[in-house]
């Protein structure tokens, strides 16, 4: 299987059999909160902490449901 680079791939090069990934890490912050950031998988986790896209709530809570069940607000 071919895992292509969502950022530098276009849309129209996905082919049948071959496959899209991204990496998402969850941060705590200092405030009682935390968020979810990704990026591509070739980068560190730290990196994807320091610059990578920012992912809407709805979409991180159910991935991290410990960092949601924390009673830590998602940062804005």
């Amino acid at each position: 299987m071919r895992f292509l680079n969502p950022y530098t791939s276009p849309i129209t090069a996905i082919r049948n059999g071959e496959a899209v990934a991204i990496k998402i890490v969850a941060v705590a912050g200092q405030a009682n909160d935390w968020a979810a950031y990704y990026g591509p998988t070739d980068w560190s986790d730290e990196r994807i902490a320091d610059v990578g896209d920012k992912m809407m709530a709805t979409h991180a809570k159910p991935i991290f449901p410990h960092m949601h069940m924390s009673g830590r607000l998602y940062r804005r």
